[in-house]
């Protein structure tokens, strides 16, 4: 019979331990998910400010990543009544100034003025130069808003598993206790 009370007060430790151990891991494994990276990400564009034609703009473009939430390349092409370039302004932008409706082509005077907004690296290598390139390309950002939204849910799911767990582990907990406690009064009984 005290062997019996013995193996069983060790099974007991043993399910324990191993319930606390996986709690553990499942905690651990929910803090390092970090969804800010998707927060973190940027585009490479090239980029120059008043500069005449757009072979020019690219060969002296600045090359360098965007800053942390600048996620699309503007680029910004004035043509006079010809067609020739007057001026390229190309740069990183946010999400705020690259919209949809601020993409396109208007004429003012005799000129043409052409916007468009791309998130891909190096989207915007060429200027816009009517409506049909005058364009918003947002892929990779619905991609990486997809991609954020899934791992919410798994972050979700993940944290109600944890949380049930944790139920699991305290009632594993209380009768581990109740079983060692009736084990001592049943040990001092012999």
């Amino acid at each position: 019979i005290v062997m019996f009370r013995l193996s069983m007060l060790i099974s007991c430790i043993f399910m324990t331990n191993t319930a606390m151990e996986e709690k553990n891991l499942a905690a651990n494994y929910v803090d390092s998910t970090d969804l800010s990276d998707f927060d973190k990400y940027a585009v490479t564009c090239y980029i120059c400010v008043n500069v005449s034609d757009n072979l020019i703009c690219n060969q002296f473009a600045i090359d360098r990543p965007c800053k942390p939430g600048e996620t699309f390349c503007h680029t910004l092409h004035i043509m006079d009544s010809k067609g020739t370039s007057v001026l390229v302004n190309k740069k990183c932008t946010t999400d705020k100034e690259c919209q949809r409706n601020k993409v396109g082509c208007v004429e003012i005077d005799s000129q043409t003025m052409c916007v468009s907004c791309c998130d891909q690296n190096y989207c915007n290598m060429n200027v816009p130069t009517n409506s049909t390139t005058a364009v918003f390309d947002d892929k990779i950002s619905k991609m990486r808003m997809l991609a954020k939204n899934l791992f919410r849910e798994r972050e979700k799911a993940l944290t109600t598993t944890i949380k049930d767990s944790n139920c699991a582990n305290n009632f594993e907990h209380d009768i581990f206790v109740a079983y060692f406690l009736i084990s001592l009064l049943l040990m001092a009984c012999i």
